[in-house]
This record gives structure tokens, sequence and C-alpha cells, in this order.
């Protein structure tokens, strides 16, 4: 039997994904961004052979600002966990690979970041920018 998502449960990644989408274009309509899209159904053969790699985030803002040169974010759902329970062990190898990757950008003068929510990758976007708007 398949049981009904509560309407109080957290909405999906993809849902605060395009909600931070449109938010941006009302906010920062002119800005410049990538949304790396390699998550959902594909083919891994395919993805492996046109370069797809898992770690890469969700969101890449190539503006310099505040001593660092562009600003990376991985949206996660609001309720979503990156660890097991033990706090140090990463929930799954997709997980370590977005954590490894965002040492390496950091460890490039990236600004790197992982977001609960639209609302919370929204706030650390106007941080960014809040010198120098883009």
């Amino acid at each position: 039997m398949k049981t009904e998502k509560s309407i109080l449960s957290a909405p999906s990644e993809a849902k605060e994904h395009s909600a931070l989408v449109h938010l941006l274009g009302v906010v920062y309509p002119n800005l410049k961004f990538r949304v790396g899209m390699e998550a959902g159904q594909r083919n891994p053969l395919f993805a492996k052979r046109q370069g797809v790699t898992s770690g890469w985030s969700d969101f890449h803002f190539p503006y310099a600002r505040k001593g660092k040169i562009g600003l990376w974010i991985e949206l996660k759902k609001v309720d979503e966990k990156l660890f097991k329970a033990d706090g140090i062990t990463p929930k799954d190898n997709r997980i370590k690979n977005q954590i490894e990757t965002g040492f390496f950008l950091a460890s490039q003068n990236h600004e790197f970041h992982f977001a609960f929510g639209a609302q919370e990758a929204f706030k650390i976007i106007q941080n960014y920018f809040s010198e120098e708007k883009p």
C-alpha cells in the first residue's frame, strides 16, 4: 500500500531549486550563474563519456567578491542530513564527493557552502554580494 506524503514535509530539493532560481531572477535580474544538472535520471556510461563527475555543486556564481574568486552552493532539502548517525561519516558517496569538492574549491580561493533550502541559499548569496551587487 502506497502512503501519501505529508503536506507538512519539507519541499523536495527540486522545488527548493526552482524557488531559488525564481527568487534570483526577481532580485538579481542580470545575475549570471551556472546550474549543475548532474542529478536525477541519466545514463551513467553516457555521463562518464561526457565528463560528468560526482561532487560538483548545484550553483556557481563566477563573481570575485570579498577576496574570493567565486561562490559555489550545494543546495539540499531543508531536512536533509549530510552525515550518518555518528556525525562524522558522510551519508553516502555522493555527499562524500560533494564535501571533498567543497574543500578543494575552498583551497583554491572559492567560497563554498551547503545550503539547506532556498531561503538559506538566498541569504548566503545576499551576503556574498552585500558589498557589490552583480
